[in-house]
């Protein structure tokens, strides 16, 4: 295995642009020392040049259209049929794993008019259903303000703060609005979800604007009506992981190395970067992996390859590991917010606080120091502790792989919906633009919210998957080189910084 040490003194001050900012958050500014020469830039390997940032943001748009893309649902159904017929294409047999069955939402059809007296009628457009919310339907029902645990009365609507789901009773026609459940800009609603359990009021997020409007009518004695529809579904159904396979080199040792993403949108909302653009850098890994080889231009991996698309995060990734399917794995790389960042343009890998992690951390890293800022490559990247909520967790939360010392790590462009930063791991690169003891997080303001659209996200920054994709080839690749046919325990760089068990993701909010 590669060690990790030798990274820490290839590292280099890179020079850099200004930062893009919002007005939310600012990335820390580099040190004033004057900037190196560019890097000499690398030549084209033929494993990443099959890798398009147009077509992974066309993957990107694909999936939003079909839905929300729940695990056990129709749009998830129709997501897995995709991908499957995409791996065929690539001439990579694929198979299904269905889960265990779940409860699962999934709203078809909605709409919110509202009706101010003296006004003509307004369309709320920035809305989102809560899930669990029971179908239905109302005209002309009245509008009015209350607290955050009030109840709509029967035939009444309900505009609120953060609803607390209560149980109710009352009539089909309840519905209540809230519109401070929302992102930190308050222009696009936070997608949650009432319990499964109990009669409950359907419930709409609305933006803090559309929210203002009906609260300044209201207040001014003007009265308000809405006329509202929600068209849904809610079972108990199994999700679909689809798993395709990249034969490795006749003679190879046994087990597979996995690349993975997590297919739903986990919030229920249209799911863009989170995580649709996870799938398609997953796609783009398999399309121009499986085709260099096809073309012979590089040799088949000297380790079985297997892409996963996972139906429900978390979920179906413990599926995986715990079944015969996932026998053999010999480390994970999953990608989650891979297709946009709010506050900066950069590469995260995480963790780097645990010590399997260590020798797939050095390769990427090795990567992404060599090609920094060439083309297709990102000029500025990080490495970070344990952040938990994503799939890699599962696995190196898991005894078989802090046993074996095998890497799981996530490499991403944002993470949550708000600005962070993380103390830096002791002998661990951290930023790769700033020699502080703490990391920037960088984030995604459209973070579980009907805001998380491509058009907001992945075709703003298209790149964002290319770097990724590209990035997490090489690494892969240098990774599974330095096996030579053992898979030993990885070690923390210089015998520094923490190990073990990462944080598991018991009842935790997705990355």
């Amino acid at each position: 295995m590669p060690h990790a040490a030798p990274l820490l003194l290839a590292l280099l001050a890179l020079p850099s642009p200004g930062p893009r900012v919002t007005a939310r958050a600012q990335e820390p500014a580099a040190p004033a020392v004057q900037a190196p020469a560019q890097p000499a830039a690398q030549p084209a390997h033929p494993l990443v040049a099959g890798v398009s940032n147009q077509r992974a943001a066309a993957t990107v748009r694909d999936l939003v259209a079909l839905g929300a893309r729940m695990g056990g649902t129709s749009s998830g159904e129709r997501a897995a049929k995709l991908l499957e017929k995409r791996f065929e294409a690539m001439g990579l047999e694929s198979v299904r794993q269905l889960g265990r069955e779940q409860w699962c939402h999934e709203e078809l059809s909605w709409s919110l008019i509202a009706r101010i007296d003296g006004e003509d009628p307004v369309p709320l457009e920035r809305i989102w259903p809560w899930g669990f919310s029971p179908a239905g339907a109302g005209k002309r029902i009245p509008l009015e303000v209350g607290d955050a645990r009030s109840e709509p009365g029967p035939g009444v609507a309900l505009l609120t703060g953060s609803y607390m789901g209560v149980r109710r009773k009352g009539t089909p026609s309840n519905v209540v609005l809230v519109d401070d459940a929302n992102t930190i800009d308050g222009a696009w609603p936070v997608c949650r979800s009432l319990r499964r359990r109990g009669e409950q009021a359907t419930t709409f997020g609305i933006s803090a604007p559309e929210g203002a409007r009906l609260r300044v009518a209201i207040e001014a004695g003007k009265a308000v009506e809405l006329d509202w529809s929600l068209e849904t579904v809610i079972k108990q159904a199994a999700p679909v992981t689809v798993v395709a396979t990249l034969p490795a080199a006749k003679g190879a040792p046994a087990g597979h190395f996995l690349v993975c993403a997590h297919g739903d949108s986990d919030s229920g909302g249209p799911g863009a970067n989170d995580n649709a653009s996870g799938v398609a850098i997953v796609l783009e890994i398999a399309e121009a992996w499986s085709a260099a080889v096809a073309a012979g231009a590089i040799e088949p991996p000297c380790r079985e390859i297997r892409f996963a698309i996972w139906g429900t995060e978390i979920a179906s990734t413990r599926t995986y590991l715990e079944s015969e399917l996932g026998a053999g794995v010999l480390g994970v790389m999953n990608f989650d917010q891979a297709g946009y960042g709010a506050t900066g343009q950069r590469l995260h890998v995480e963790p780097d606080d645990l010590q399997a992690n260590a020798g797939f951390i050095a390769a990427a890293g090795r990567v992404l120091t060599d090609r920094a800022g060439t083309p297709g490559f990102p000029e500025r990247w990080a490495t970070n502790k344990s952040l938990g909520g994503t799939d890699s967790y599962v696995f190196s939360g898991s005894r078989r792989f802090r046993d074996g010392g095998l890497p799981a790590v996530t490499l991403y462009t944002s993470a949550w919906g708000k600005p962070d930063e993380q103390p830096r791991t002791a002998g661990m690169p951290g930023e790769s633009w700033s020699d502080r003891d703490r990391v920037a997080i960088d984030f995604d303001e459209h973070y579980h919210s009907a805001g998380d659209t491509p058009e907001n996200t992945t075709d703003k920054e298209p790149e964002n998957m290319g770097w990724c994709a590209r990035v997490g080839l090489l690494a892969v690749t240098g990774y599974l080189e330095g096996l030579d046919g053992e898979v030993p325990t990885g070690e923390v760089p210089g015998g520094e910084g923490p190990g073990g068990e990462g944080p598991r993701d018991e009842g935790r909010s997705s990355k």
